[in-house]
């Protein structure tokens, strides 16, 4: 076997084992810097991976994910409800063009995991987004304040959306291969990477705020598009340490063929010995029960200089048996097709396309449609989505793309009630609470986001070592009840026992809902780490950021329905929001209570710290030592031999 790969005895799933690796060159800065190793969370990440990958990490994090994206979001209510005069149904509506835009990238990540571009599956498409999110985001900004750019807005939106998702999708898979190799240090990353992100999110609150209470919501969208074209210089000098497309690929193979040579040695080492074992009892002529023993153990404590021949063995054979990936060029170098990518996992390639096609069909329903459109294209997609999954998924993605689904359908999203009944000025309502968007903006954006940080930090620390079913179904016994505060500011119960509308804002919806949402979203961003098949994670984590935001967007569909039918509001002249509390009882309070059962029968079983594949079952751990991104050093006796099999 090459020295340079190695199999675990047993999956690791405790994060001390794995974190006392430090990287050689954290290991100087910690020298130069020790109480870096002293601040919680960043001291493992940074411990474990190099500090240029945990810089640009956090880089696209705040600005990228956070700032951008912050500024760009807290634009839409402003700028569709203020600058262009819609209506709160009509705004809910239109709004829901955002999420969809970070819906749509899945089937664009089966054409760069299939199709690397001057050598890398995501470097320089990382690039080209950064330019089309850049000129979009510019566009929406430059929009005249009439009633007629409101749609073109939602479309300039949805297009930079649709670039921003590309940047962090690609960025989610570039450290969903790092964590491959660091498990243990997966949960502390994942907290690293959201807790950077939501700094971001906090900076966007304090700047939009002010500037939509002022009538100048369009200046952040200009900063918005500067920062996105900035990003792409993270990926200009790869900062991001992705591979050559043929070393990573040549790396995943082998990877595989080293497991599929490690269980095929177990499963022998276990024939032979329950040969031997039954040939000794003949020999003896002893009759009785023979002593339970749990084989595992058995050749891990007791069979260790045999083990160790079976390696030899299999480092003999190795380079026999080993065939490299398929990777053809075109259009002299600048494509290379790999073609094994696309074979392995040709059924979730169409399944990509199959979401993307529902996400296109769902725009153009919410800009031009009817209602009834609307509610026919929601059940239709939903219908689709959950069937088709199963039949070209495997089954652990499958389900677990239709939790994710479904958890994010359950919770519904109704911008048009809260967000305007908060913000609604005295002409309107006179007894509401009358937020500006400074306070309004920065409430959700700071404490919220310090709340979510809280909630990354007990993530962290907490939840490692419990079910994937109980992190989640702790989570949605607990977010109705974060939702009740909504419902006392609504029906003005606060008012009669004291508490002003701000102050039980803040303690309430802008601090508890936050924490039990991260909560909520971390698990199973853990989870698709652990279950992206090799080579094809920007395709995996495409499929989570897609099925999240289209659910995100159908929740908003449903809400737009009920208030439309059921249990209308009036959010201009004179307003009337006494439908508003049921809405809330209904999507806020009742539905979510619903995820519980549904993680229960769709989410593994397994710990969030176990080592799992595709499948959901435990697995050994492939341990890979470091290499320089585009080191072609790895190439050893393993291709060596497979070429000279080509050729014979």
């Amino acid at each position: 076997m090459s020295s340079k790969y190695k199999t675990t005895s047993e999956p690791d799933s405790d994060s001390a084992v794995t974190t006392e690796y430090v990287h050689p060159v954290s290991a100087r800065f910690l020298r130069s810097a020790p109480f870096l190793g002293y601040i919680p969370i960043f001291n493992i990440t940074f411990k474990s991976f190099h500090p240029k990958f945990v810089f640009a990490i956090c880089m696209q994090r705040l600005f990228e994910k956070g700032l951008a994206n912050g500024l760009m979001r807290l634009s839409i209510q402003p700028m569709l409800t203020g600058r262009y005069g819609l209506s709160g149904a009509m705004y809910q509506r239109l709004s829901t063009l955002y999420s969809l835009g970070w819906a749509i990238n899945a089937f664009i990540t089966v054409i760069a995991d299939t199709l690397a571009f001057l050598g890398y599956t995501k470097r320089w498409y990382c690039v080209l987004s950064a330019v089309g999110g850049g000129v979009f985001a510019l566009m929406y900004a430059l929009l005249p304040a009439h009633e007629s750019s409101a749609k073109p807005a939602a479309a300039f939106m949805f297009m930079t959306a649709l670039f921003m998702s590309n940047i962090d999708v690609f960025s989610v898979a570039l450290y969903s291969e790092q964590i491959r190799r660091r498990p243990g240090a997966g949960p502390a990353l994942v907290s690293w990477m959201w807790g950077t992100a939501l700094v971001g999110i906090m900076i966007s609150s304090v700047i939009q705020g002010p500037l939509s209470d002022n009538g100048l919501t369009h200046i952040g969208a200009y900063v918005a598009s500067g920062i996105i074209f900035l990003s792409g210089l993270l990926f200009i000098f790869n900062l991001m340490e992705e591979r050559l497309n043929r070393v990573a690929r040549n790396d995943d193979a082998r990877i595989a063929y080293l497991l599929q040579q490690e269980d095929s040695s177990l499963i022998d080492s276990k024939s032979e010995r329950d040969k031997d074992e039954k040939e000794d009892m003949v020999v003896s002529g002893s009759v009785g029960v023979e002593p339970c023993v749990d084989h595992d153990e058995e050749i891990e404590e007791d069979d260790e200089p045999h083990h160790e021949q079976q390696h030899q063995d299999t480092s003999a054979t190795s380079s026999q048996d080993f065939t490299p990936p398929r990777i053809d060029s075109c259009l002299c170098g600048v494509f290379e097709f790999n073609y094994d990518v696309l074979m392995r996992q040709w059924k979730m390639a169409f399944f990509c396309l199959i979401l993307t096609l529902c996400v296109i069909a769902n725009a153009v329903v919410n800009i031009v449609g009817t209602r009834w459109n609307v509610m026919y294209c929601a059940i239709s997609v939903f219908v689709v989505l959950c069937t088709s999954c199963f039949f070209t998924l495997p089954m652990a993605i499958a389900k677990a793309v239709v939790f994710m689904y479904l958890n994010t359908i359950l919770y519904l999203n109704l911008p048009g009630v809260l967000n305007t009944f908060y913000v609604a000025r005295p002409d309107c309502l006179p007894d509401g609470p009358h937020f500006s968007y400074t306070f309004y903006n920065c409430m959700n954006g700071v404490l919220g986001n310090v709340a979510s940080i809280v909630g990354t930090a007990v993530f962290t620390h907490l939840c490692p070592k419990r079910s994937y079913r109980f992190v989640m179904s702790l989570s949605s016994i607990l977010l109705p009840l974060a939702s009740m505060f909504d419902l006392i500011i609504l029906k003005r119960w606060n008012l009669a026992i004291g508490i002003p509308d701000h102050a039980m804002y803040i303690f309430g919806d802008a601090i508890i809902y936050e924490v039990v949402d991260m909560m909520l979203n971390m698990p199973m961003m853990m989870l698709m780490c652990r279950i992206a098949p090799r080579g094809s994670e920007s395709m995996v984590f495409a499929l989570l950021a897609s099925i999240y935001h289209l659910g995100s967007s159908t929740s908003s569909a449903i809400g737009y329905l009920l208030m439309d039918t059921i249990w209308p509001v009036v959010t201009r002249g004179n307003c009337d929001y006494s439908n508003a509390p049921w809405l809330v009882i209904a999507g806020h309070i009742v539905a979510p209570l619903f995820i519980c059962p549904f993680a229960c029968l769709l989410l593994p079983g397994s710990r969030i710290c176990d080592n799992i594949d595709h499948t959901g079952k435990k697995v050994k751990r492939v341990v890979l030592q470091e290499d320089s991104p585009t080191s072609t050093d790895g190439i050893d006796d393993l291709d060596d031999a497979a070429n000279e099999r080509r050729e014979k």
